[in-house]
Order: structure tokens, then C-alpha cells, then sequence
């Protein structure tokens, strides 16, 4: 084996693995997408399921759901926003 094939292999194992990291990469992009909108749904879902059995328990009106929902949604969007602060720290 001479050096013209040895730089080949490494040249050919080079952009393998940068290939690689790129699929890893956007892999993990949209998995932190996936979690900032689970998060954001999740917050908002326990919210308003707090507010249904407020007002079911206390028997109003469905003023306890529209409350515990704009709560869930203020809740939401502060933690995407944390969240997103944490992965551009990185």
C-alpha cells in the first residue's frame, strides 16, 4: 500500500464522519424541537385540567379554566424560552 492510497482512506474517512455528525446534528435539532412543543402542550394541558375540576369542584363558571389556561400558556412559553436559552448557551 503506498501513501496515495493511505491519503485516500483518510480522506474517505474524513467525510464519512463528518456526514455523520451532520445527520447526528439535525437529529438532535429536531428532538430539542420535539421537547420545547411537548413542554409548551404539557404545561398548558395540566393547567387547564386544573382549572375543569376547580370549577367542577367549587361548581362556577368556566372562569377557573380560562385563568389556568392563559397560566399554563404564560407557563409554556417561559420554559421554550429557557429552554432555548440553555441550548444557545451551548
Amino acid at each position: 500500500m503506498d501513501s496515495k492510497e493511505i491519503k485516500e482512506r483518510i480522506k474517505k474517512i474524513k467525510s464519512d464522519i463528518e456526514t455523520k455528525e451532520t445527520q447526528v446534528k439535525n437529529a438532535s435539532s429536531l428532538g430539542v424541537a420535539m421537547k420545547m412543543g411537548t413542554e409548551f402542550v404539557a404545561a398548558v394541558f395540566v393547567a387547564s385540567f386544573m382549572g375543569f375540576y376547580i370549577d367542577k369542584w367549587l361548581e362556577t363558571t368556566p372562569i377557573f379554566i380560562i385563568i389556568f389556561f392563559i397560566i399554563g400558556s404564560v407557563a409554556g412559553i417561559f420554559n421554550v424560552v429557557r429552554s432555548s436559552k440553555m441550548i444557545n448557551k451551548d
